[in-house]
């Protein structure tokens, strides 16, 4: 089992006796406990919870739909509501039993349900457990906008139980290596040079590239923790991708999922990048042939620009009326707080289709 801390949050990996769980629960004396599942965690992650924590088993169990139309002010009102008719306290517990919309959703009502209730996750995505889970950001969406309603607040504990992942699809399983290709790109390039390796999930050995990522998103955090500097670099690719998972999500016929659209993020930001910063183009064909190997092509026609630029006029990390982005000097080298104009997101968009029709 390896541990880790951030703040006052201990990060448990592997623990497949669950002793970690057990031995809080017992230490520890609520007076309700509460499991926020989505329908699929339900079926495949919380009979195994169950199982091996008995302590859990009078639990009340809230349910709610997967995917990003969960997080919503709506969907906070109605779980608050079920929380106060189901009499929880101040001394009660949430646990967020799945992947990064369960995570933030459920971290978000525990913060404001009687002005804070203790709460832990449990990610069961990849994504979850390199990236959603971790870092004290919870929120939830507004009018088709990602993120915009939120604070900073950590749970008590976070257990990662890797075997969760076999419930996956190959498809989830490989929307998370958008973000591991982003830890490598902002951060580590021996890590990139591993992503690159180990692009296929068959292969991947899943508890040391969860362990890698921690590890950086850890000394991220803790040197910026409300996110005004070096913790934005986190947000690589994602300004760009947010504002397309907004466009898919808005027409209501498509839908995308966060690293399918992060994939996109990273080409367009990349190339951005390379026109900022003037390194060789020999280095963004290596990094965007690299991502393209792996993730399908996205269909965005030129139509949906304005769109997209739309909804990054709403990014949080915009000053001024001027797009905040973070862009790389190199791998392994990010830079945070880059001016970018419109007409540089327009070519970076075109920029991706050419590559997809190549």
């Amino acid at each position: 089992m390896k541990q880790f801390l951030l703040r006052d949050t201990l990060i448990y990996l592997n623990d497949t006796s669950f002793n970690s769980i057990n031995k809080w629960m017992n230490s520890n004396n609520f007076d309700n406990v509460f499991i926020i599942v989505d329908k699929n965690t339900n079926i495949h992650c919380l009979p195994i919870l169950l199982k091996h924590v008995p302590l859990l088993k009078s639990s009340f169990i809230i349910t709610i739909d997967p995917g990003e139309a969960s997080k919503s002010i709506e969907k906070v009102h109605a779980i608050c509501s079920c929380l106060i008719n189901k009499n929880i306290t101040r001394h009660s517990l949430i646990i967020n039993l799945g992947g990064g919309v369960v995570c933030d959703l459920g971290g978000f009502v525990a913060s404001i349900i009687k002005r804070g209730v203790q709460f832990i996750n449990i990610p069961t995505t990849l994504m979850s457990q390199i990236d959603a889970a971790i870092g004290g950001k919870v929120a939830v969406n507004l009018q088709h906008y990602k993120n915009q309603i939120g604070l900073f607040v950590n749970p008590q504990i976070i257990f990662i139980y890797i075997p969760f992942l076999l419930s996956l699809s190959n498809d989830e399983l490989l929307s998370a290596q958008a973000e591991i290709f982003k830890y490598g790109l902002i951060y580590d390039k021996l890590l990139w040079e591993k992503c690159k390796l180990e692009s296929d999930s068959k292969i991947m050995n899943f508890e040391n590239m969860i362990s890698d990522c921690i590890r950086i998103k850890i000394k991220i955090v803790e040197s910026d923790y409300y996110d005004y500097q070096q913790r934005r670099i986190l947000n690589f690719g994602h300004s760009i991708s947010h504002a397309i998972e907004s466009v898919f999500f808005s027409s209501k016929k498509q839908t995308i999922s966060h690293g399918f659209a992060l994939s996109v993020g990273l080409i367009c930001e990349t190339y951005i990048s390379y026109e900022n910063f003037q390194f060789s183009s020999k280095k963004l064909n290596m990094i965007v042939n690299a991502i393209l190997s792996v993730f399908p092509k996205i269909n965005l026609d030129k139509n949906l620009d304005e769109m997209i630029l739309k909804y990054l006029k709403s990014d949080k990390k915009n000053q001024n009326g001027l797009y905040n982005f973070t862009l790389i000097k190199d791998v392994g080298v990010a830079v945070v707080n880059c001016s970018v104009s419109d007409i540089q997101i327009i070519h970076a968009l075109d920029y991706y289709r050419k590559k997809c029709q190549t």
